[in-house]
């Protein structure tokens, strides 16, 4: 078998743990830390908001670390630090030490070993034609792992309480990071491969590989090339709005259905219910994404996505939850495109190093707007309404900047590179 499909269920089960032990358990957490340190709902919505302050530090470092050394040295050392800062918040009852452990060493070994960054630069490495499906299959681990997961720790938290629950996590975390970390590889050419898995063929005394890796091999961008770009701002902008109002929903999520109505232990059940029907919806966008206009699946989940905050004000009771359950699916499960489009634009050798500077900009937008969201809420006596209206066209914008953005075939190629010597 072709060792890039190894990769990506490595990557898969990685997903798999941060998406259910770390990223979707935010919602949650939430509460129960609010209640817990007796914070206001601002205070806490800046605790989880930090964390992307880091990420926008951290991002043009690991950038290049990871396009020079590969992914796998970061999961492993990043995971450990994820893991052990989980064990010490079981044993801290202080609002600004809680800030500390949370934002200095879950959210930064997070960063480096568990999100996006690393895993998806190490798909890009091992796929070109098929990376689109690729980062689908591999990101719905994130989604699965939430499926699956969330059941437990919701259970958990109702039961043992919130820090035993992040001891345990945090301890099968460090564990299971390393044997998972070492199974990432570099990249094909490291093991004598071609992405894909594609066979060279020799004519003419001159290796060629399929038009899609010929096309891939091709359009290897610099970071300076890249940025020189209109489509890279275009992207840019579009995923940084969109993806800083998505992260303010996920986290005030259950909030938001408990102020529509719902108790907190089934709202809870819902965002895994949101979870689930992500993942068919990722793997079709994923798969749709190899032979259709992926601006064009990145525009529908945006409006989707709008449409979701829309039907919460309008509609009452549990329809309007229903209703905004299943939207917000659709967008949830084809907002990977977006870094699939990354990869079609400008390849795969400075992916890594383009992936870290969008991250800084992505976690500004993810640290500022859930903090606006719980400031909102705390001066609106308990409302979302103002919160979720600033959404609808945020989202709107954000999906016409995709459209704008076209197909890559509209992106020039870069500039030959002059051989050595």
């Amino acid at each position: 078998m072709y060792y890039g499909w190894w990769v990506l269920i490595s990557t898969f089960l990685i997903w798999f743990l941060a998406g259910g032990l770390f990223h979707h358990s935010a919602a949650i957490f939430f509460g129960p830390i609010r209640k817990d340190l007796s914070l206001s709902s601002t205070q806490a919505s800046i605790i989880f908001s930090m964390q992307r302050a880091e990420g926008s530090i951290t991002g043009p470092i690991v950038g290049p670390i990871v396009d020079r050394f590969g992914a796998r040295p970061l999961i492993i050392v990043g995971g450990i630090a994820a893991g052990l800062g989980y064990i010490g918040l079981h044993w801290t009852h202080s609002y600004w030490l809680f800030m500390l452990i949370f934002v200095g060493v879950v959210a930064t070994g997070k960063s480096i070993g568990l999100g996006g960054h690393p895993l998806m630069t190490a798909i890009n490495r091992w796929f070109v034609r098929r990376l689109s499906l690729a980062l689908a299959i591999s990101s719905t681990g994130g989604s699965i792992g939430g499926v699956l997961l969330l059941p437990l720790i919701i259970l958990g938290v109702h039961t043992v309480g919130w820090r035993d629950v992040m001891l345990y996590s945090g301890i099968f975390t460090a564990i299971a990071i390393v044997p998972l970390g070492m199974m990432v590889r570099p990249s094909p050419e490291s093991m004598g491969l071609q992405p894909d898995g594609i066979v060279p063929v020799t004519t003419g005394g001159e290796a060629q590989g399929s038009d899609a890796l010929a096309q891939g091999s091709n359009r290897d961008y610099s970071v300076m090339e890249a940025i020189r770009t209109k489509v890279w701002w275009l992207l840019l902008m579009a995923t940084t709005i969109g993806i800083g109002a998505s992260a303010a929903v996920q986290l005030h999520s259950v909030e938001i259905m408990v102020w529509k109505g719902m108790d907190e232990k089934t709202a809870g059940f819902m965002v895994t219910l949101l979870l689930l029907l992500s993942i068919p919806v990722r793997i079709g966008a994923g798969a749709l994404g190899v032979r259709y206009p992926i601006h064009l699946i990145l525009l529908a989940g945006r409006i989707a996505a709008a449409l979701a905050m829309i039907s919460m004000l309008l509609l009452d009771g549990t329809l309007a939850i229903v209703v905004y359950i299943v939207l917000l699916a659709v967008e949830n499960g084809g907002g990977t495109l977006a870094f699939a489009a990354m990869g079609n634009f400008f390849g795969r050798k400075s992916y890594g190093s383009l992936m870290g500077y969008m991250a800084s900009a992505i976690n500004v937008g993810m640290m500022l707007s859930p903090i606006y969201a719980g400031r909102i809420v705390d001066t609106h006596d308990g409302s979302y309404t103002l919160v979720l209206w600033t959404f609808v066209p945020i989202y709107i914008g954000a999906g016409l900047l995709f459209f704008l953005m076209g197909r890559p075939t509209r992106l020039p190629p870069p500039r030959p590179r002059r051989a050595a010597g």
